[in-house]
């Protein structure tokens, strides 16, 4: 009798201890929130999305001209300025430009001077006033480690010609878009 009574004590000390070891979920009230589902809320009306200005329109056109142009397997380049007859450690980088194959970049810049010079002036405020005195470079943008180039503004020559026709057959020609040819059985 003592024995079981010393057994029956020892086990329920030791439920004891080891039950304070055990993690018990606390009885926890949950309670639901009613809240107000108002359709149209509190507070002034939101204001409508501001209108795209010309400008914004204009840019996002050429943005998307650019998109295309890269897509499409032409070259893309970084345009850089400084003022006429600087050494070429002081060409400011003043954007991108993405031309078509066999266009040259140089016709490119000087297509878009106006706007490119309006750009540089509003990165570049000091330079304001000197748009006269503004030269253009470029690199390739996959090299930009790559020398600066000068851009020159070059003549529209008419006509077939022979720098035409060499740089037509130097020119890389994209071919993704033709079809291999086809396989005799």
């Amino acid at each position: 009798m003592k024995l079981s009574l010393f057994f029956v004590a020892a086990a329920t000390s030791a439920i004891s201890i080891t039950s304070a070891f055990v993690v018990r979920p606390a009885g926890s009230l949950s309670r639901t929130r009613q809240t107000l589902k108002m359709a149209k809320g509190f507070g002034p009306a939101k204001q409508e999305p501001r209108q795209k200005s010309d400008g914004q329109k204009d840019r996002e056109t050429k943005s998307n001209k650019y998109d295309e142009i890269a897509a499409t397997g032409g070259q893309e380049y970084n345009i850089y300025v400084r003022k006429f007859g600087s050494d070429d450690q002081s060409w400011f980088p003043c954007g991108a430009i993405a031309v078509p194959r066999g266009a040259q970049v140089s016709d490119a810049i000087f297509a878009n001077e106006d706007g490119i010079k309006a750009g540089i002036v509003r990165t570049y405020p000091k330079l304001k006033g000197e748009e006269m005195e503004m030269e253009f470079g470029f690199n390739l943008k996959v090299y930009p480690d790559d020398p600066v180039e000068v851009a020159s503004k070059t003549g529209k020559s008419a006509g077939p010609s022979i720098g035409n026709w060499i740089s037509n057959v130097l020119s890389p020609v994209d071919a993704s878009k033709v079809p291999p040819p086809p396989m005799k059985e």
